[in-house]
């Protein structure tokens, strides 16, 4: 039997087409471009003619291929194998992705596989990122980017895979994927639950109201999201707040969101409010990582996203809000056994989705 997937991951304005292996190793990768006015059956279209100049330039037969796997944004339909309500594509598609089962109809494919964005990334944390093994007793930086373990715990030495793992994304909004044993946590339809949409709190550090980009008020996304950070700063400007100083003479003309939150983080040690943003998202941060652990009990925590990058100004002060402050609303107890690996998700999770997607895929049919 073929040792060969086509994975489908849609995002940023693209269609990858990516043909790999049971390791997630790419050995082709084909760009679909998403234009204004695309359809869904126009997508489909080139997807299909795409897919067998691919499989021609490889020398392959479709009977070649186990199957296709999708990983992207919106809700997934497991009954027709489509995603809908995604973000991911150009209005004239209605938020609908049917690639594969097209893919699997022209190709006579019937390993058909779907999951979205956060589903897939916590597969791929499972099956492909930080293993136990990789990761040693207080030292973050054992297994690049950063990998803490905070206990000795019952089969680190031996036992390879984690039995509950936990990826989340901080980038543009914020979300977790979780993976249980064998099983992937879905909700009744089929989708992770919205978890950067708990309540947090009202206020931003200068008392203006935290609005979530879904409008709502005081939401975790509201600050563990670029978009958070940026409403932050740009409320803080509106209301006189930031009137003076670095952040400020930074950010008060600059029209680029996905640009503030990189100033601010530029600024902490050299301006009091960027430093007290950088405070207050980091103590989001610690409380939200001991509410993932008293609820979940992971192994391992993986944590990507843009926001990531910039890890020891964001995540190292969580994690030492963590494990220095009794005070704080969760404390990790030096030694404690339920304590769970956290880390930053290779590469910052750039290929979570696409690799998630494979994952998921061989979980499903080859266990």
């Amino acid at each position: 039997m073929s040792e060969h997937i086509l994975g489908v991951d849609v995002g940023g304005s693209r269609l990858r087409l990516i043909l790999t292996n049971e390791e997630a190793i790419i050995i082709a990768d084909k760009l679909i471009y998403l234009e204004d006015g695309i359809t869904t059956k126009k997508l489909n279209e080139e997807a299909i003619k795409e897919t067998e100049q691919l499989l021609k330039d490889h020398k392959l037969m479709a009977s070649d291929v186990m199957g296709v796997t999708m990983g992207s944004a919106g809700v997934p339909d497991q009954g027709k194998k489509v995603l809908t309500e995604s973000p991911n594509v150009p209005k004239s598609m209605k938020g609908l992705i049917a690639v594969v089962p097209a893919l699997g109809k022209a190709f006579k494919w019937d390993k058909l596989y779907i999951c979205n964005d956060c589903s897939a990334a916590v597969e791929c944390a499972k099956r492909f990122g930080h293993k136990r093994d990789e990761i040693k007793l207080g030292n973050p930086f054992a297994s690049e980017p950063y990998a803490f373990r905070f206990a000795n715990r019952p089969g680190d030495d031996t036992k390879k895979d984690y039995d509950v793992v936990i990826y989340w994304t901080i980038s543009s909004g914020t979300n977790i994927g979780v993976k249980i044993g064998d099983m992937l946590f879905n909700g009744e339809f089929g989708t992770t639950p919205e978890f950067g949409h708990h309540y947090h709190v009202d206020k931003d550090p200068f008392g203006n109201e935290l609005k979530c980009g879904d409008g709502a008020t005081g939401h975790i996304e509201a600050i563990l999201s670029g978009g958070g950070i940026t409403r932050i700063i740009r409320n803080g400007i509106k209301s006189g707040a930031i009137s003076k100083g670095p952040l400020y003479e930074n950010t008060v003309n600059e029209k680029n969101d996905k640009a503030l939150p990189v100033i601010m983080y530029n600024h902490i040690d050299d301006d009091e409010n960027a430093k007290k943003i950088a405070d207050f998202v980091s103590l989001t941060l610690a409380r939200v990582l001991g509410l993932l652990i008293v609820s979940f009990g992971p192994g391992k925590i993986e944590i990507g996203g843009g926001v990531t990058k910039n890890f020891r100004k964001v995540l190292v002060p969580a994690i030492n809000l963590l494990d220095e402050n009794k005070n704080n609303a969760f404390y990790l107890q030096r030694g404690k056994t339920s304590l769970p690996d956290i880390c930053v998700a290779k590469d910052y999770g750039t290929d979570y989705v696409w690799k998630g997607a494979i994952a998921g895929f061989l979980s499903k049919f080859k266990g």
